[in-house]
């Protein structure tokens, strides 16, 4: 597989950032953080083949990109009930991604270097939320579960950031491994991508019309 191959798997997320904007004013304002989040992936990765094209580095962007995602994956989860046990569950959550970042980007790195440390933690914390919510679904959802979007924008974190977090351990810790090995991995990463972004499309075109996804209990 070579760059160009990569590089339309990544592309993919156009999919379903295109199928969220064509959706948008047809569904429920619960789930506009995630729809939000695509076409800012989107965008970032236009940008990203654009500053490669022309050799120039994208870390600073990338470092960007994964804050603003992991605040809007949090949003999406407030929407979703997630922080309602403690009255300041969701700011502490912002906090602390925030002060993992400036920390990550600040003082142990500079922008234009890639913050493995902030993509772990995030990743990790991301992972837990969607589990919870999934299995909060398995238990207490009413309908199919293969129509829930919840279920699939679930599914597709889960897959994404627990790859995601093996592949970010194995670039901050400098694990002994050939160069050949990394390469292997973000092949991998490539086609998981495509997958998720597939759910993810799919989970977009499950979305009702302003009902409630997940029912109060």
């Amino acid at each position: 597989m070579n760059h160009l191959q990569i590089l339309l798997l990544s592309l993919s997320i156009l999919l379903p950032a295109i199928c969220g904007a064509v959706r948008i004013k047809k569904i429920d304002t619960d789930l506009y953080p995630f729809i939000f989040c695509m076409w800012v992936a989107a965008l970032n990765e236009i940008l990203s083949a654009v500053l490669s094209y022309f050799n120039i580095n994208t870390a600073a962007n990338n470092n960007l990109y994964v804050l603003l995602e992991a605040l809007l994956i949090g949003w999406q989860f407030k929407n979703w009930q997630l922080f309602r046990f403690y009255k300041f569950a969701f700011s502490l959550y912002l906090l602390f991604v925030l002060f993992v970042w400036i920390l990550d980007t600040s003082f142990l790195k500079q922008l234009n270097v890639i913050n493995g440390g902030f993509r772990i933690t995030t990743s990790f914390l991301i992972v837990l939320m969607s589990i919870h919510v999934n299995n909060r679904l398995i238990y207490h959802y009413k309908g199919k579960l293969l129509k829930s979007p919840v279920f699939f924008i679930g599914t597709g974190l889960i897959l994404y950031f627990t790859f995601k977090i093996f592949i970010e351990a194995f670039l901050l810790y400098g694990l002994a491994v050939g160069p050949a090995f990394y390469t292997r991995l973000f092949f991998i990463l490539a086609w998981i991508n495509l997958i998720t972004n597939l759910l993810y499309t799919y989970a977009i075109l499950c979305i009702p019309k302003k009902i409630y996804y997940i029912e109060p209990f």
